[in-house]
């Protein structure tokens, strides 16, 4: 035998049923638990006295408290979300860790903090060129100081690097294509994601 509440709360709901008697509790025969865990205690009981004696659905409180359930994650979608998300940042650590060697033998840094350092110092330099206004262009390679440069040799280093990291943003991209498109848990860890493939 176990005990409920004797009235419902303000959703409907008997509450969880419990082994012992408490104050102003009724009674739940065994016989009727199945029918009463069924509808997660929304239900429309009969009572004799202090004992159920009949079990149904209360269906609209259920349907009620079923709607204020958010539904559960769809395991794959959140998986192909955490894989796109480590193939984004994974791109960012290897553009950081991958300098792109120049004509000059030096290596020059890719990530998009300093790609947009240099095409401001470009645009510097080319407003000034326009203006026929003194300024003095300089660059550094990774961990050196600055040095001058003149704007066609800067330019040259600006494109390759941009066709660099668009190459490897495009495989990023094509990777992450094709994980949104996988519909198995299986067919998304068989995707590789291999910057270093990217020629």
């Amino acid at each position: 035998m176990l005990y409920l509440y004797s009235r419902p709360d303000e959703t409907g709901n008997y509450g969880n049923p419990m082994g012992q008697p408490f104050p102003d509790c009724i009674k739940l025969p065994d016989e009727l638990l199945a029918d009463y865990l069924t509808y997660n205690g929304f239900t429309i009981l009969t009572i004799d006295g202090d004992t159920v004696t009949a079990v149904e659905p209360n269906t609209e409180a259920w349907d009620a408290w079923k709607a204020t359930i958010p539904p559960e994650p769809d395991p794959l979608e959140t998986a192909k979300a955490e894989r796109i998300a480590q193939s984004k940042a994974d791109l960012e650590t290897y553009l950081a860790e991958h300098p792109l060697q120049w004509t000059d033998g030096e290596y020059y840094s890719i990530t998009a903090e300093k790609q947009n350092q240099l095409t401001s110092k470009i645009m510097a330099a080319t407003m000034a060129q326009t203006l026929s206004a003194d300024y003095i262009l300089t660059w550094n390679s990774t961990g050196e100081v600055c040095k001058e440069w003149t704007l066609q040799d800067l330019s040259a280093l600006a494109f390759a690097i941009d066709a660099r990291v668009t190459k490897l943003v495009g495989y990023q991209q094509a990777q992450e294509v094709a994980m949104r498109n996988v519909e198995t848990l299986d067919e998304l860890n068989a995707i590789e994601v291999d910057y270093d493939a990217v020629s």
